[in-house]
């Protein structure tokens, strides 16, 4: 598919983002990140036992997702120091974070009875490679090039892995043996975090998110003002909470994956750039797909590139969506090569072509939509 057909196929796929009254003059790309602080795949070591168990990684984000590694942070900031636009501004990536991870030697001990968590800096305190994570974090911040919001306090539907635990279920079990929560099938291994399989457990969702906001306000001294649910799945009735703990914002895909009380079927309600909802929150509205990852031999650059600029014609931001996934060495180097050779590419045709670009952050485009 040449640049051209791209370009149809995106303009196309928008139509609904002329709903939108909002026009924004600036080239703005805003680079969103999901996943940062989350635990997958522990070590290269524990993705050859998973391979050994008799696990089928071919198709699993979990043969390449990990929680990234000091030299995955220092490569990817080092990219993005390298690019600049005319005024000299680097590209800065919004990196949607997750606040906590399961710990598991507690919900062992309690003979897999309770939950308990620990924030996501001290997970990264048990890896010899991610020790000083949090410092290179700030790093990015005062840097400019990394700033990270609001993803959830897991990206885990802890009611499901619990019952999944408590059912004495085998792949479940050697998982959580591993230090992981991968289900080991073909499923979204219990990442759906605001997914119920009743309405009641809302409640506890809201408890959970709160308790996230307040880690994060702890440790970046800020408040986030925009959120992205887990696998694009939230119950709207969750919106007015989000919009009284300070979400002006809500990231997505344009179709919002509603819960029904089943994994897997949802309603579908769609969203468009810059609809408000009602109760003050803006939803921002991924329209730029970059995920080497689905597809490593590909080059991205091209469709990318074509959306950005359809994005430009509609006097749109470029929303980009990039997960963490595709920018980690750590089970798997080859993984982050070809990524940030990937991100490169792209960034520089960016700036090449329209070298007035903006880069802005999610929280940032929030002032916009105001």
């Amino acid at each position: 598919m040449n640049y051209l057909d791209y370009c149809i196929n995106f303009l196309s796929a928008v139509k609904t983002n002329q709903k939108s009254p909002l026009r924004l003059n600036e080239k703005l790309v805003i680079l969103e990140s999901d996943d940062w602080g989350a635990i997958r795949t522990p070590s290269a070591k524990v993705l050859l036992e998973f391979e050994k168990y008799g696990f089928n990684l071919d198709k699993s984000i979990y043969k390449y997702d990990a929680l990234a590694s000091e030299t995955d942070l220092n490569s990817l900031f080092d990219l993005l120091l390298s690019i600049k636009n005319a005024e000299g501004e680097h590209p800065v990536l919004t990196a949607n974070s997750i606040m906590a991870n399961p710990d598991f030697e507690k919900i062992r001990d309690s003979g897999f009875n309770e939950y308990h968590f620990e924030p996501f800096y001290k997970t990264f305190k048990r890896y010899t490679e991610h020790k000083n994570n949090l410092e290179i974090w700030k790093k990015g911040i005062e840097m400019k090039i990394f700033k990270p919001q609001f993803h959830g306090r897991e990206h885990l539907n802890i009611n499901r892995w619990m019952k999944s635990l408590q059912n004495n279920d085998k792949d479940v079990h050697f998982s959580f043996k591993k230090g992981s929560t991968y289900s080991g099938k073909a499923d979204y291994s219990f990442m759906e975090a605001y997914d119920w399989n009743d309405y009641s457990e809302v409640k506890a969702h809201k408890k959970i998110i709160k308790e996230g906001l307040n880690i994060f306000e702890k440790v970046f001294g800020y408040k986030s003002t925009s959120f992205i649910a887990p696998c694009y799945n939230w119950d709207v009735k969750l919106e007015p909470f989000l919009a009284k703990q300070g979400i002006t914002c809500i990231q997505g895909i344009h179709t919002q994956l509603s819960p029904t009380g089943k994994l897997n079927s949802y309603k579908h309600i769609k969203h468009f750039f810059g609809k408000k909802n009602n109760y003050g929150s803006y939803y921002n509205v991924r329209n730029v797909f970059f995920e080497p990852i689905d597809n490593p031999k590909k080059d991205w650059s091209d469709g990318a590139m074509a959306r950005i600029h359809a994005a430009f014609l509609f006097d749109k931001p470029a929303v980009i969506s990039t997960h963490r996934i595709n920018y980690i060495g750590y089970v798997c180097p080859q993984n982050r090569d070809n990524g940030l050779l990937q991100l490169k590419r792209l960034l520089t045709k960016v700036v090449t072509k329209w070298p007035d670009v903006k880069f802005i952050t999610t929280d940032q485009l929030s002032n916009y939509l105001k």
